[in-house]
């Protein structure tokens, strides 16, 4: 690329200001210097004043439309040559054609890769700088054409002879003694399926109108290359066409590098779906020719479940491997959709749009069904068992969808809505599937607006922790405090944990605030040490994202260093689920932490698996009886069972136990007589702040109790 090809000049015709800037931006930031014009009229005043190498024309245009501009433009002086790229939509070969017979010498199809179309100017540039070379010199001419793999030649109509240069038969790999004189030759070796088009063309060269085609030929090697070829008449003095001249181009290369280019801009690798750019297009015509024909549209995103346990069991080539699967299920799932063999080319899609998501959109008409059952068939060809190797993988999905015209008239509006009920159905039981209603999107902004408060929250400091103590019945001894975050909203006031550390949890931010709960615990717990007031340890809770995360043992260890607290006075909790996601991955973690002296809770015991086998191989220290069994234990025999048996497998295995969710004197006892002593609940004190919490350790729980 030679940098004057790189900085010509370009002339941007479109009358749509968007287009055009973006257009504009694309070549500038490409190294060309591009100028505009806004329809025919001024194209052709702009052409006149600043003679550009190359012009960038819309088809559509107000006033003067890009077929007269073109006609003029080749009558203009200095215009008969300059190459006009005309922009036009997908497929629309009589436009192009139409186009090509007004002077237009290359295409290229909305909607346009801008990285393709910096290619495609280069390479017309490139190509008119040859033709003028042709021209101008001919003593360049064999070198010029050899380093382009461009070929000359000029037919002699009456002769039927055709004068070729030494590049010409090389595109060919034939020896220029074998090859015939004649233009039959050519046709001879041309692919039979492209005969007509040169055909055509010759007939069309014959009459006086120049031409570019591009074409397949057959080596004389048997490889199968594609060239462009482009010729114009020459009269004679009574204007009777004599010869034509010409150039083929080998362009084997650029085709092959510009559908590789149109794939990775527009296909998924993985599963070779329309990937999110061209989903998006595709569903933007979907919804153009459903407002003309007056159908609905429906776009379904469809979310694998708990999709990263198949990378983290199976590793990533399996996960690919499933990935790959449901893609294929999905798209079965669409073509067997009533009435889709007539239309199946536009009227359904689907495509990654990345991760383990997916886009369905259907256009109504032919669909002969609802949007509803066709998201529940969705769900059923993901639930299908998928068997990789010996493996046999069960999958479930969650389907959000959103119908046009009903919720949205446009397309990245459409997907926003199937989005937003997508996450409806996650966060819900999964497996199922939900439509967006606006009060969805309320509840959306609601939401959106939460996050963003949330992060200000925690660069402007309005998160606190609450301390809740852990007594010893029933002498009131406090054992330890767990500490509990609260939200202290400039508006709403003071936010218990439930009302944003889902929301934290499902944006991610969980990990930041829970860092900074470790660190505020730590550092309060060290300043009460200091002051002599401290209970024996402080409580932290971790949740699943925080536990696996990779900041973990980092954040506990620059925690403990910076508050200088021992590491024996800092418990963390963990619930059975989170220790259950990955046995090995836990174990490890686990591991780490008790090296540094940290004690290790298991919170909310008896909710989940409550295997015996892991209690065994986890150094776990303390269990910590869920609410719900301590709320009954008068009354129901079950979980007055559950609890004995908690306690006597608990004192097997060397492990102390507290009993969460304490309300009454009644329970504290039932407690105390199967032998668990330390307890927690609103029976001795609710969650409180670090100056309160401190005051109740001195006054002590049996006076609080009396006081109240």
């Amino acid at each position: 690329m030679t940098p004057v090809i790189a900085s010509a000049r370009v002339l941007v015709v479109d009358d749509d200001l968007t287009t055009r800037s973006i257009a504009m931006a694309a070549l500038k930031d490409a190294g060309f210097e591009p100028v505009e014009a806004s329809d025919g009229v001024e194209a052709l005043e702009r052409f006149a004043e600043l003679q550009p190498e190359l012009i960038l024309l819309d088809l559509m245009m107000p006033r003067l439309d890009g077929f007269e501009t073109a006609r003029r433009l080749r009558r203009t002086p200095g215009g008969e040559r300059v190459p006009v790229i005309v922009m036009t939509g997908l497929e629309d070969s009589t436009a192009i054609e139409q186009a090509y017979q007004a002077g237009a010498t290359d295409f290229i199809s909305k909607p346009i890769n801008w990285m393709l179309l910096r290619h495609r100017i280069l390479y017309v540039l490139r190509s008119a700088r040859a033709m003028d070379e042709l021209a101008r010199s001919e003593s360049n001419l064999a070198d010029a054409q050899r380093i382009a793999r461009l070929g000359s030649w000029e037919w002699h109509l009456r002769e039927n002879y055709v004068r070729r240069s030494e590049q010409f038969f090389a595109l060919f790999g034939d020896d220029p003694v074998a090859f015939p004189p004649g233009m039959d030759a050519v046709l001879e070796r041309v692919f039979p399926q492209d005969r007509t088009i040169v055909r055509e063309a010759y007939a069309q060269g014959k009459r006086g109108q120049p031409f570019r085609i591009e074409y397949r030929i057959v080596r004389h090697d048997g490889a199968l290359r594609t060239v462009l070829e482009q010729a114009e008449p020459i009269a004679s003095s009574d204007g009777a066409v004599t010869r034509l001249q010409g150039t083929t181009q080998d362009i084997t290369e650029q085709v092959e590098a510009e559908k590789r280019i149109r794939y990775l801009a527009y296909y998924d690798s993985l599963t070779g779906l329309p990937n999110r750019q061209y989903c998006r297009e595709l569903l933007k015509q979907t919804l153009r020719r459903a407002t003309r024909a007056r159908h609905w549209v429906a776009a379904m995103v469809v979310d694998v479940d708990r999709f990263g346990r198949i990378n983290e069991s199976l590793g990533q080539s399996a996960g690919d491997q499933v990935l790959q699967i449901v893609a294929r299920r999905l798209s079965e799932t669409v073509a067997a959709l009533p009435g889709r063999e007539e239309t199946r080319s536009t009227a359904a899609v689907v495509a990654r749009i990345g991760g383990d998501q997916f886009v369905v959109f259907v256009d109504g008409a032919p669909a002969g069904e609802q949007p509803e059952s066709i998201g529940t068939r969705l769900l059923e060809a993901v639930r299908k068992p998928i068997l990789l190797a010996a493996t046999e993988v069960a999958l479930t999905a969650s389907v959000g969808m959103a119908v046009f015209p009903e919720h949205a008239d446009d397309a990245d509006a459409l997907l926003k809505c199937a989005d937003m009920a997508v996450s409806l159905a996650k966060r819900e039981n999964r497996d199922a599937v939900r439509a967006f209603s606006h009060d969805l999107r309320t509840a959306a902004e609601l939401r959106l607006a939460l996050e963003n408060e949330m992060r200000k929250a925690l660069e402007q400091g309005e998160f606190e922790l609450h301390f809740q103590p852990v007594i010893s019945w029933p002498e009131g001894t406090v054992l330890a405090a767990e500490a509990l975050i609260r939200w202290r909203h400039p508006k709403r006031g003071l936010l218990a944990p439930g009302e944003f550390i889902p929301l934290a949890e499902e944006t991610g931010l969980i990990v930041e605030i829970g860092e900074w709960g470790l660190q505020a615990a730590c550092k309060q717990m060290a300043q009460w040490i200091a002051g002599g007031v401290a209970p024996h340890a402080v409580a932290v809770n971790l949740s699943g994202i925080s536990f696996r995360h990779v900041r973990l043992l980092s954040a506990v260890s620059s925690a403990l260093a910076a508050a200088g607290l021992p590491a024996n006075r800092l418990e963390l909790e963990m619930t059975e689920s989170v220790l259950m996601q990955d046995v090995e991955l836990t174990y490890e973690i686990l591991a780490e932490l008790k090296r540094m002296g940290v004690r290790l809770m298991v919170d909310d015991f008896g909710t989940g698996y409550s295997s015996l086998a892991y209690l065994k191989r986890f150094p776990i220290d303390v269990l910590k009886i869920d609410r719900s069994f301590v709320k009954d234990l008068e009354h129901d025999t079950s979980d007055a069972a559950i609890t004995s048996a908690v306690l006597a497998m608990s004192q097997e295995l060397g492990l102390a136990v507290v009993a969460e969710g304490v309300e009454t004197e009644a329970q504290a006892a039932a407690l105390a007589r199967r032998g668990c002593k330390a307890m927690q609940g609103f029976l001795f004190s609710r969650p409180l702040p670090p100056a309160e919490f401190i005051a109740w350790t001195r006054r002590g729980w049996p006076r609080q109790v009396k006081s109240a």
